[in-house]
């Protein structure tokens, strides 16, 4: 009897403890990484002056973070808004949520530069009308929605924070990472067409980008799942996820799917 009275007290403990504890608040702020019109450091240190978060989470793995202050470079708004702000609240945690090795993984596996010769390529057999009608119609779907992102580009930062553009850049990238493949995958010359890893193997223009196109949800779900540790390990405090305006619709999502009930996210410009 003893031990399960024991038992009940903890229950309604743990129980009172999850509702009387206050949920880690989660802005998701989209942003362009270099300074222009649409969003320079003095108004994004304007949004977090405004938001005032204990804890920023950068777009950068634990070396990054690390180096933070290494290599300034005045033009880019995270961390030249995020030095401005730290200045102004010393005791902000600056932390990083990125995939870890990131860049040196994709150097590694042959995602980059094949990324972009695939892209090019493509480019330049739709101009010389080379493509298959079917993959010809895939090209044309991702040069439309391409247009589209463009058009956003000319707005303002509340604009490419919108759910409008959210729709728009989820169709982009799912072409992008799902449909793009298929020519890749169906036209001959993309397996003939090599670039050499830093290991010395060759990799094929076809499998490069199939593995950097599927790099793109690994990342996703790994930033996602960062950002939920960040979110458990700081419980009740408010944090601030700085990420390119074309992951947070992906962000969101993942952390709808994967909701613990630690945090609530918070949408900035409403």
């Amino acid at each position: 009897m003893k031990y399960l009275a024991l038992l009940f007290c903890l229950l309604v403990s743990i129980i009172t403890y999850s509702q009387t504890t206050e949920k880690t608040k989660i802005y998701i702020i989209g942003v362009v990484h270099d300074s222009s019109p649409i969003l320079n450091p003095q108004m994004l240190y304007e949004i977090l002056d405004s938001i005032k978060p204990e804890i920023l989470l950068q777009e950068n793995d634990s070396k990054q973070i690390a180096d933070y202050t290494k290599e300034i470079r005045p033009e880019s708004n995270e961390q030249t808004a995020t030095l401005m702000y730290l200045k102004k609240y010393p005791k902000t945690l600056n932390l990083p949520f990125e995939f870890e090795g990131r860049n040196q993984y994709r150097k590694d596996n042959g995602m980059v530069p094949t990324d972009n010769l695939t892209i090019k390529m493509m480019d330049s057999l739709y101009q010389k009308n080379a493509l298959s009608s079917t993959n010809k119609i895939i090209y044309e779907k991702y040069i439309n929605a391409n247009k589209t992102l463009s058009d956003f580009a000319k707005t303002d930062i509340k604009s490419l924070n919108s759910l409008a553009f959210e729709t728009v850049n989820r169709y982009r990238q799912s072409i992008q990472h799902h449909e793009l493949p298929k020519i890749s995958n169906s036209e001959d010359l993309f397996s003939k067409k090599f670039v050499t890893k830093p290991n010395g193997e060759k990799i094929s223009y076809r499998d490069g980008y199939q593995l950097w196109c599927n790099f793109w949800d690994l990342r996703n779900n790994s930033m996602a799942i960062n950002i939920i540790k960040k979110a458990t390990e700081n419980k009740g405090k408010k944090i601030v996820v700085l990420t390119g305006v074309q992951h947070k619709y992906y962000l969101k999502e993942l952390l709808e799917k994967y909701y613990d009930g630690n945090y609530t996210v918070i949408e900035y410009f409403n």
